[in-house]
């Protein structure tokens, strides 16, 4: 991420101060940023919806709330934005299955130093899955056109045949030579 580049990072966190520990970690790292804090299911909720983020940070354990559930919100909402679990004690089989559930990354939070690399990480997968995305996406719309392409050749050799057929029928109805050879 170029240093000029100022992102949108939603932070799901609970704790006011981990959250500050996170925000200095960023900052020290020089990390240019809109970070909105929120705790609260609803108030996730409403930012997935009425903001463009960059990047999702979520701590696992909420009151009423996990990973799991910020999660599946994510992916539903805004699903091309990188998820980020920043946890404090999160098990490898937990972690194993929110990676598996769409998870880019999780940091644990005694090891807040990987979480730039964690953060650049996931916004270079998303830039390069939207790049393959928009790929994909040319590439469907020319097969496409080919396809048409094809299917107007086709066609119109299919008529021309029919057209040949009916005068060759004419011209033996009138006793005439046939004037063109058609092999089916």
């Amino acid at each position: 991420m170029s240093p000029e580049t100022e992102l949108n990072i939603l932070s799901l966190e609970d704790s006011l101060s981990d959250f500050e520990i996170i925000r200095e970690r960023l900052l020290d790292e020089g990390f240019k940023m809109n970070l909105l804090r929120v705790e609260k299911e609803s108030e996730f909720v409403r930012s997935l919806q009425n903001a463009k983020w960059d990047v999702i940070l979520a701590d696992f354990r909420l009151p009423g709330f996990d990973a799991f559930a910020a999660l599946r919100f994510s992916r539903e909402i805004c699903p091309d934005v990188p998820f980020v679990c920043v946890s404090g004690s999160i098990g490898e089989e937990t972690a194993i299955e929110l990676i598996k559930s769409g998870a880019v990354d999780y940091v644990l939070k005694d090891r807040l130093a990987r979480l730039p690399f964690a953060i650049n990480r996931a916004l270079d997968g998303a830039k390069d899955k939207k790049a393959r995305s928009l790929a994909d996406e040319a590439l469907k719309e020319r097969v496409d056109e080919l396809q048409r392409f094809h299917d107007l050749t086709v066609s119109r050799e299919l008529r021309m045949i029919e057209l040949k057929k009916e005068v060759n029928a004419l011209l033996g109805k009138s006793g005439e030579r046939e004037k063109y050879k058609i092999v089916e």
